[in-house]
Order: C-alpha cells, then structure tokens, then sequence
C-alpha cells in the first residue's frame, strides 16, 4: 500500500511561467496567462483542456499555477483547479488562502468550475475566482461531465463570500477548448 502521493506540473511549466512577468495587474492579463499556460498544456499533451493559476487580488502577484494532469498523473482529482491551490497552499503554508495576515488572493480558471473544483474553491480561503468557458460550454465542446452544479454557483459562492467574474472573454475560453478536441485530447470521464 501507498503511504504518500505525488503531484506534479509538467516539465515545460518552469520556463512557461519565468516567460511572464512575476505580476499581472488586471483580470485580462491575467486570463490570457491562464489561456496560454492551458493551451500549452494541450499543446505538450501533456494534461487535459484546463489551466489555472492564483494570485495576489490587488498585486497581481502569482502564487502558483495547475494544469490538468488526470491522465499523467493517474489520479481523478489532478484537475488544475486543485492543482494551482494545493501549490499555493504549500508555497503560502497554510490550507487557508484566506487567513488573516495574507493579502486577499483570487483563483483565475479557463473554464467555469466543476463539482468537485467548486468544493475545492469554498473551502480553498480563496475571495475571488475569474472564469472564461461555462460550464455549458465545457460539456456541449468537449463531453467533460462537469457534475451536479448548483442552479446558481455564483449566488452559492458570493454567500461564503468569495466574488465571482465569469464568463470573461468567453471566445478565447471557448477556443482553447476546441483545441483540445481538435488535437484528439482524451475525454476521461470515468462513466459515460
């Protein structure tokens, strides 16, 4: 039996973030950032459509980043939402992004949340998230089973205080992820 797991980003993911400045000052540059990092995930093949990253809310400071890494990884919950918050959890040293005494931090995502990210981020201490892609566009594009998300995710997150903006730039969120299915990328969902 197992006593311990390992998580990692891929190889390329050093270079790709020392390539952007250390501070993205607004929601857009941001966003694009996350865009790039997923698209380049899809374009290594080395993980699924999604990319994430988290930052200091007022500096644009980045704390961390996660890609999906499900299939090289062989674990269900390597989406990069938990990825990019596991990494600041550590880099920050606490389970609580949120404590007092840290700057406020914002969690940006590719693509709406799905179940299992959306409890991640309620109980991440993260204040803010910023998505592109819904939901409804990860499913009808790719086949991704996004799970049983609440009616409102917005109205459910906002009522543990954490700020919602999304869909923003849609298009671009949309595109990256007919990348992914036109470059072949696997749709693992583990029951059809």
């Amino acid at each position: 039996m197992r006593n311990s797991i390992q998580l990692t980003l891929p190889d390329w993911a050093p270079a790709f973030i020392a390539s952007y400045p250390s501070h993205l000052s607004t929601l857009q540059d941001r966003l694009y950032f996350v865009l790039a990092l997923t698209r380049k995930n899809i374009e290594a093949k080395t993980g699924g459509p999604f990319g994430a990253a988290v930052f200091e809310t007022k500096s644009g400071k980045l704390i961390s980043v996660g890609v999906n890494r499900v299939i090289s990884e062989q674990i269900s919950s390597a989406h990069a939402e938990v990825m990019a918050l596991s990494f600041a959890q550590k880099k920050l040293e606490t389970y609580d992004l949120g404590s007092s005494g840290l700057p406020e931090h914002q969690l940006v995502v590719n693509a709406h949340m799905c179940a299992m990210c959306l409890g991640a981020v309620c109980w991440s201490g993260i204040k803010s998230v910023v998505y592109s892609a819904t939901s409804r566009d990860v499913e009808k594009i790719t086949g991704f089973d996004e799970g049983p998300l609440p009616e409102n995710t917005h109205s459910a997150l906002s009522s543990r205080g954490i700020a919602v903006t999304g869909p923003f730039m849609e298009k671009e969120g949309i595109d990256v992820l007919q990348l992914y299915v036109k470059e072949g990328g696997v749709i693992y969902n583990a029951r059809s």
